[in-house]
């Protein structure tokens, strides 16, 4: 009982440090520094008009390629159909800013693309009309090839879960495939394809690498500006609370459409879906609407980056790059073990205690997910800038203040990890020690621990990745010349160093696909 005690005020503890940032946010919800006039009467509607555009925009792509793509490879066999399997979650190892920066190095009015196009037709670029891919539309296609793995692997799930008895009985009524995709398919998978545009949805309102290198205003890029443009903590706060409203408006939606759906079937006539193998026009055009979302979202700008590597390798990685690819290897290590061991703290109160209050705590730290890490970079900063000035010491600006904000962001990927392994740890082990007279500890060590590796393995790759992907919230909370491979990016970008910007996305890429090839593993063991 008395360990029980020390884990639960453990969980106090962790959840309200991690809570503080956000609660100092949304007071300043209510307040504005003195540029916050100029910023209502200037920029503020076009940061909400744009957030808003870009919120449908991606809503819609991400939808119709993430759903499409999952329908056809959990309902049919086609040439291919197994490798998309696994390739149409490929986009997944690339961030963002980093398909955006190629996209932009390839299609922009000097990019090699334009430019080849131009010499082969012998025109000048006011002679040929091109899609302006630097611009909000831009953004949108860019980030929707990237996130629609998001919609694929909830629809995906969902797919394999349901029962082929509601196929059947669609196809005893004489529909053919068409109408079963439209009258039943769709209806019955909304609340996954939801599910998944809603996730899709808060990464890419959240983006700030794509934003920014494309000149688009919305409420992250607004917040960089603010602060670092206008010197405005105050105003740039408010911004950030206004953004984390968004979001949490956002997360309510999902979690309203969903209430008393159910996401698989159950019953004893469950039988898996059996996939109708395609011929002739129906397999070009399956094998075709799987592989351009894979090209465009994967493997064209894989390839480019690849050619660019290898153009400028020789002059990127140097003494200094070294340093830059150790510290954010180290910050990774270091974040990982450190959130993993956090949300391990959490979830095995829960196991343990039993009690709606140790559920509350695991519940409110898992929230920090769904706030955009320049949001939660504006909170920790005015959070610790507070105890900075009470207790004369400095957090700010420092490698702690870095790990603090992949804490709050990242803990719910690890209590998520450890809530599934959970799961499937029968109560019968708890009560099997007990009757034997086995120790809290020792039932933890011999028994939970192994049984729970697999799921804290998972949670580390996965944290690792993100904190070596994670931009804003590194750029605001790093130390002074701290830089990670995501920063070192993005500042080569910025130089108009595009294709020298290859070789740390590289690097960040060829860990994301291991990663993914790791979940991959997994999800065929699951």
């Amino acid at each position: 009982m008395k360990y029980i005690n020390k884990l639960t005020i453990s969980s106090v503890f962790i959840t309200l440090l991690i809570s503080i940032p956000a609660i100092i946010l949304f007071t300043n919800i209510f307040t504005g520094g003195e540029n916050w006039k100029h910023l209502v009467d200037t920029v503020l509607f076009e940061y909400i008009f744009n957030s808003l555009y870009i919120m449908v925009g991606v809503a819609v792509i991400t939808a119709i390629l993430g759903f499409a793509t999952a329908y056809l490879t959990s309902l049919f066999t086609f040439t291919g159909s197994s490798f998309f399997h696994y390739a149409l979650i490929l986009p997944f190892a690339i961030p963002t800013y980093i398909v955006a920066y190629i996209y932009g190095g390839m299609f922009d009015i000097t990019g090699s693309v334009t430019t080849f196009i131009l010499e082969l037709l012998g025109k000048d670029l006011s002679e040929v009309y091109f899609f302006d891919i630097m611009s909000i539309e831009g953004a949108i296609i860019v980030m929707s090839l990237v996130l629609y793995p998001y919609v694929y692997l909830i629809c995906k799930t969902y797919l394999r879960a349901e029962s082929s008895s509601i196929i059947d009985a669609s196809k005893t009524m004489g529909l053919n495939n068409f109408q079963i995709f439209y009258k039943v398919v769709i209806p019955i998978s909304r609340p996954a394809i939801v599910a998944g545009v809603i996730l899709a949805v808060m990464e890419a309102v959240a983006d700030f690498g794509v934003m920014d290198y494309y000149g688009v205003a919305t409420f992250v890029t607004g917040i960089f500006r603010t602060w670092f443009g206008m010197g405005s903590v105050e105003d740039a706060s408010k911004l950030a609370s206004m953004l984390m409203l968004f979001i949490f408006i956002l997360i309510f939606l999902e979690k309203y459409q969903r209430r008393n759906k159910r996401y698989k079937s159950s019953g004893k006539d469950f039988k898996p879906i059996a996939k109708q193998k395609l011929t002739g026009f129906s397999n070009i055009f399956a094998f075709v609407a799987c592989f351009i979302p894979f090209f465009f979202g994967f493997l064209l700008p894989f390839s480019q980056m690849t050619v660019w590597f290898y153009r400028s390798y020789e002059e990127v990685i140097d003494e200094d790059f070294l340093t830059v690819l150790y510290q954010t290897l180290s910050l990774g290590i270091f974040s990982a073990i450190f959130i993993t061991a956090l949300a391990f703290i959490l979830v095995y109160n829960v196991r343990l205690h039993k009690s709606k209050l140790a559920d509350y705590l695991m519940q409110i730290s898992k929230l920090g997910y769904s706030i955009p890490g320049a949001v939660v970079a504006v909170g920790i900063l005015s959070f610790f800038s507070i105890i900075d000035r009470s207790f004369d010491i400095l957090l700010s600006g420092t490698v702690i203040a870095v790990i603090f904000g992949y804490t709050v962001r990242f803990i719910a990927i690890s209590i998520n990890n450890y809530e599934s392994g959970f799961a499937k740890i029968p109560q019968s082990y708890d009560d099997a020690c007990k009757t034997m007279g086995t120790g809290t500890f020792q039932t933890f060590y011999k028994v939970m621990l192994p049984l729970i590796k697999n799921s804290a393995l998972a949670s580390f790759i996965v944290i690792f990745i993100e904190v070596i992907k994670e931009l804003p919230l590194t750029m605001i909370l790093r130390p002074f010349n701290y830089d990670t491979l995501a920063v070192l990016s993005h500042e080569l970008v910025t130089q108009a160093q595009v294709v020298e910007s290859s070789v740390p996305a590289m690097f960040i890429v060829g860990l994301g696909i291991i990663s993914v090839l790791i979940l991959l593993k997994n999800m065929i063991k699951d």
